[in-house]
């Protein structure tokens, strides 16, 4: 199927389409095949590893004060160790553009969402710290090559689709992220032991993943009318050639147009400032997330002076209202505007960690946890749609090979969750745990500043979200 996206034709080859997959000859009846299983396929495809990526974090996260006490770790010893995990992410999002050109996002997807679940099992049985920085070390080269790889083939469903799914599907991971997390609540709060969970919640994620892989799309071929590879620079000796023959007063064919020496392009100066700024951009969205994940169960759990089945609330409320954020992010974004809604997200993070904050040092008891919850759950909902956004972005800048504007974002953004831990490690160590949740009120701030030059770039419905039925006709 071949599909015409802003002077762009992608084409999914016939030869890898994922078992049971089909597509007309006819090109006229390119729109009806969009909307068949085809079409559909895919997305529960994406939908499986987002849900299958988002719950195997969940399910350690309720852990995390678990496996601190039993390895005997203080804050800032234990920022460190969790600061194992975005150093493996940064260098597998290197990795990222370099498999993904050798195996579709979508396969490239699967197998190391399966690896992700097995070290993630492994990591419940961690004797010392050292295995267990290791074991966090490994678990984010691959949830890094998972996120990059399975968010290209998002934003690839979209594009075939022909309207805004990443955010749904960004809600997915939420959703398993919150029934992951339910899991591990439930479990510290009967005791089970962090071993039996894990290997239970690896089980059903690596299950979940493998129950994808046939139903993702094929490699991806951007061309442009003459079928040349958009992702590539065409040797000098093979332009020359093209050079005389146009000299000569005959126009190249589509067979000439493709070169056979090809060398792939690297991010010029000014896409790479963009890319970074939007990767800093979500950096910001991510300080909340990162709480959630590392320190929202110590936080509870020293602050509120709450139990093991309760301190699994604060990630559960993050990204329970990161759900509903999610779900509604691709109607609230299509009716106000990507501008206007970051900058009521970053207003909204303030308001929840400021919240929190001035909780912790005016109430006690149950009001407390409350506040505290429902401050987390507000700065939830405030970050729904900036990561999406900042990876459609991303994923548009032009001249780029396949994944790679995504790996330079997911680069910095890993970057940002490397330095993360250690900062809230030691500002828990040295000002007190009721601190922590000052960086969010920072990074809200930054997000309502940032949204504007960012999110506005373009005028008028974002170019990933474009209706490919209407730009052939155009």
């Amino acid at each position: 199927m071949r599909i015409r996206v802003a002077g762009v034709t992608s084409t999914s080859p016939p030869g890898d389409r994922g078992a049971g997959s089909t597509a007309s000859a006819d090109p006229d009846h390119d729109d009806d095949a969009v909307s068949t299983d085809t079409a559909h396929r895919p997305i529960a495809a994406t939908a499986l590893l987002f849900a299958a990526n988002g719950a195997i974090f969940g399910a350690i996260v309720p852990r995390l004060p678990d496996l601190k006490d039993a390895l005997e770790l203080s804050p800032a010893l234990f920022g460190l160790a969790m600061a194992c995990y975005p150093a493996g992410a940064l260098f597998g999002g290197l990795l990222t553009p370099v498999l993904m050109r050798r195996r579709s996002d979508g396969a490239v997807a699967v197998g190391t969402m399966i690896a992700a679940s097995v070290v993630a099992a492994l990591v419940g049985f961690s004797p010392v710290v050292a295995v267990f920085a290791g074991l966090l070390l490994l678990f984010g080269v691959c949830d890094a090559i998972t996120d990059v790889s399975m968010n290209a083939h998002g934003i690839r469903v979209q594009l075939r689709h022909g309207r805004s799914l990443i955010n749904r599907f960004h809600a997915v991971w939420s959703l398993g992220a919150v029934l992951g997390a339910a899991g591990g609540s439930l479990s510290a709060g009967f005791g089970a032991p962090v071993q039996v969970q894990m290997i239970g919640a690896a089980i059903v994620c690596a299950a979940a993943a493998a129950a994808a892989y046939p139903l993702r799309l094929g490699p991806p071929v951007a061309e442009d009318e003459y079928g040349r590879d958009l992702d590539r620079v065409h040797d000098t000796d093979t332009a020359s050639t093209r050079h005389e023959a146009a000299s000569h007063g005959a126009a190249p064919s589509p067979a000439q147009s493709v070169d056979p020496v090809v060398r792939r392009r690297l991010p010029g100066g000014r896409a790479l400032l963009l890319l970074v700024a939007l990767g800093l951009f979500a950096c910001c969205a991510e300080i909340v997330e990162d709480f959630a994940q590392t320190w929202s169960a110590l936080y509870l759990r020293d602050v509120a002076a709450v139990g093991a089945g309760v301190a699994g609330l604060g990630f559960i409320a993050v990204q329970g209202a990161q759900l509903i954020g999610r779900l509604t992010g691709d109607r609230l974004v299509e009716g106000f505007g990507a501008v206007r809604v970051g900058r009521m997200g970053g207003i909204c993070v303030v308001l929840g960690a400021g919240a929190a904050l001035n909780g912790s040092f005016f109430l006690d008891g149950p009001a407390m946890v409350a506040v505290l919850l429902a401050g987390f759950a507000v700065a939830g909902w405030g970050i729904a749609t900036i990561i999406p956004g900042a990876m459609v972005g991303a994923d548009s800048v032009p001249g780029l090979p396949d994944g790679a504007g995504l790996a330079v974002l997911n680069w910095v953004m890993r970057l940002g969750f490397l330095l993360a831990p250690p900062l809230v490690g030691q500002i828990a160590e040295h000002v007190g745990m009721r601190w922590a949740v000052a960086p969010m009120v920072v990074g809200g701030l930054l997000i309502a500043v940032l949204a504007g030059p960012l999110l506005g770039r373009s005028a008028g419905p974002d170019r990933a979200t474009t209706r490919p039925d209407r730009e052939a006709a155009a």
